[in-house]
């Protein structure tokens, strides 16, 4: 297994793992030329923060004070930490080693709105049986949310053009209803069962990929890193197990890809806390207050069967 990640939004550019015959074959997209990253549009492999997803009109409340955040989504809502979020800065190396790299950012009081200053450490770490495993750290000098995930675009087929042959299945019996801006509506909750979001036994992308587009599913609460999705290609015999101990995961089917790539050529599959959870209190709460840790994880474990 090899895996590259480049300083500029922590990211991750390449996810190479050997197929049945022991070729590396890379997993995820990326772009040709590094330079390309810096005029990336799509989150290509970055680490997503401060808050990972919508919050609408930017705004929500902080024990009991009003906090305005930047609207950097069309003028209405924030997206993804910002216009400047941590994908668009460079991240300092604090140690390497054969198996496992470690970044950090510091990101400043007033950052895009947020309050407090918060200090970010990404955590890298490749195993011999094909496991990359990703571990976030944060804390703050004042309260604030937090939100971190990893934006790849997996595509585990021969050709790369499209992901039309994979299958999915996700570990999760609610989804967060979307509106037409992809933010949680009443009830907030509601069972898979019985409509296209029913991920709970293994479809067909090709299928889903029109009809659902972007969607956020409820993982079942645990303090323990569990498998929250699987991806399969069955003509390659590639498969990739997502697992996380996020209170949910976010299925994104690539339909917004452009430039350099195609519609619907790679699945993002992003474990974080729920859209828009600042403004609906019935969603686990993103708040790390000064003295707490932040801490989650993230297991992509790749197999041939």
């Amino acid at each position: 297994m090899r895996v590259e990640i480049l300083d500029w939004g922590c990211r991750i550019v390449s996810i190479r793992v050997p197929d049945k015959h022991g070729k590396l074959i890379d997993t995820v997209l990326k772009y040709k030329a590094i330079a390309d990253y810096k005029k990336d549009e799509h989150y290509l492999g970055c680490t997503v923060g401060r808050y990972a997803n919508r919050i609408e009109n930017g705004k929500f409340n902080l024990l009991n004070s009003g906090i305005q955040l930047s609207r950097n989504e069309a003028g209405k809502n924030h997206l993804h930490g910002g216009f400047i979020g941590f994908d668009k800065k460079y991240w300092e190396l604090t140690s390497r080693t054969e198996n496992s790299l470690e970044m950090q950012i510091l990101s400043p009081a007033g950052d895009e709105g947020y309050p407090g200053n918060l200090i970010v450490k990404v955590r890298y770490e490749v195993s011999e049986d094909n496991i990359l495993t990703i571990i976030y750290h944060a804390k703050a000098d004042a309260a604030t949310i937090v939100n971190i995930t990893n934006h790849s675009y997996f595509n585990l087929s021969d050709n790369r053009e499209s992901i039309d042959d994979l299958q999915l299945q996700v570990n999760a019996e609610y989804y967060t209803p979307l509106s037409d801006l992809h933010l949680p509506v009443p009830p907030y909750r509601k069972k898979v069962k019985n409509t296209i979001f029913d991920l709970t036994t293994f479809k067909s992308v090709h299928t889903l990929k029109e009809k659902i587009g972007n969607i956020n599913y409820c993982i079942e609460p645990s303090d323990q890193v569990q498998r929250v999705a699987t991806i399969l290609d069955v003509d390659t015999g590639r498969r990739l197990t997502i697992s996380s101990d996020y209170p949910g995961i976010q299925i994104y089917f690539g339909n917004h890809l452009s430039g350099k790539f195609k519609p619907f050529q790679g699945l993002c599959c992003e474990p974080h806390y729920f859209p828009n959870s600042p403004n609906v209190n019935i969603y686990p709460s993103a708040l790390l207050l000064p003295g707490d840790q932040y801490k989650h994880h993230i297991k992509y474990s790749f197999e041939n069967f």
